[in-house]
């Protein structure tokens, strides 16, 4: 359901099929690979792309566009090629029920940033994009603002369909314009159950308390996953922060770019809604292929213009679905405070 969001595991499946070749990659083809191997062995790379150009003899792939699937293996898609195909992908995208952009003057008192149908059909994507606006804020102290975005709490509203309790812990990456950037996991939440409320634990200075801290100039962009812990290994947490990292630096790069893009505020979140899916799918299919027993319950990216984190701290930070169907629904709260 969110193919051209897939964009990028496409182009990375077409320069794993390549490199089992022998053939030379183009730039954005082997920035893909340089990502994937630091969470992938290396060698196993072209066994990926043998199997995707099976799959592709077989015709159309659903989760993958076909302007990728359709390529002859002697071709290869680079960063130009998908320049060239972002106007498209763009208006695909925001086409999508799952993706939303949201005036939040428009927002009640620490009351929901989603709508009842937007809430819906993340669920039934499996995944949110949101873009957080607002109009100019008479409030705005000028200058770089020093933000603090903070994780308050989440509530339960109904726990997954497995029959021990839950354990629920949250993975996260941010990154702004000014290159700030930052991402962790939180402890495991035990014993989670329909209906319960979890304070997360505060600290100022806590890694896990805040989900940025740094400078922002005019556009944030952030990653937020909740997850159910099984019996996974360590080895899956350290390849999931490696993941986060990572994840950080494409936000930092994402938002940083956005200042170089014009002046249509309208088409400029678009656009940012369009590289916040193409980068969550990317993210996704790595950590799907990636051995563990841990269960994804929902995950969303969200970009918070500087107007809107102003707004934000003024009204709340408000709240967020996080609806995996069987999986389990969370709401997490967040704060926006110490703008200066």
């Amino acid at each position: 359901m969110n193919r051209p969001g897939n964009i990028l595991v496409g182009v990375l499946l077409h320069a794993a099929a390549r490199l089992g070749e022998g053939l030379p990659l183009t730039d954005l083809e082997q920035r893909l690979i340089d990502r994937v191997s630091k969470l992938l062995p290396a060698e196993e790379l072209p066994g990926f792309g043998k199997v995707y150009r099976e799959a592709c003899a077989g015709g159309p792939i659903a989760m993958l566009p076909e302007a990728i699937t359709s390529l002859p293996v002697e071709k290869g898609y680079s960063r130009a090629d998908l320049d060239a195909a972002l106007p498209a992908l763009t208006q695909e995208i925001n086409a999508q029920p799952n993706v939303r952009i949201v005036d939040v003057s428009q927002l009640a008192k620490d009351g929901p940033v989603d709508t009842e149908e937007y809430t819906a059909a993340m669920a039934e994507y499996g995944r949110g994009i949101t873009i957080l606006t607002a109009p100019p804020q008479a409030a705005d102290p000028q200058g770089l603002l020093n933000v603090r975005l903070r994780m308050m709490k989440f509530h339960c509203v109904r726990e997954s369909g497995e029959w021990t309790r839950d354990e629920i812990y949250w993975a996260v990456a941010a990154g702004s314009d000014t290159t700030a950037k930052k991402s962790f996991t939180t402890r495991e939440y035990g014993a989670i159950s329909t209906g319960d409320w979890h304070t997360f634990d505060y600290d100022y200075n806590a890694n896990q308390t805040y989900v940025f801290v740094g400078t922002v100039d005019q556009y944030l962009t952030t990653e937020f996953q909740c997850w159910e812990g099984d019996d996974s290994g360590p080895g899956f947490y350290s390849d999931l922060r490696g993941a986060l990292k990572d994840f950080a630096e494409w936000a930092a790069d994402t938002s940083g770019n956005l200042n170089e893009a014009g002046d249509n505020e309208a088409q400029k979140s678009a656009g940012w809604a369009a590289w916040l899916a193409i980068g969550a799918g990317l993210l996704n299919a790595i950590l799907g292929w990636i051995t563990n027993d841990d269960d994804l319950v929902h995950e969303r990216s969200i970009g918070f213009t500087r107007a809107a984190l102003i707004r934000l701290r003024d009204i709340g930070g408000g709240y967020y679905n996080f609806d995996g169907g069987g999986g389990g629904h969370h709401r997490l709260y967040l704060a926006t405070n110490n703008l200066t």
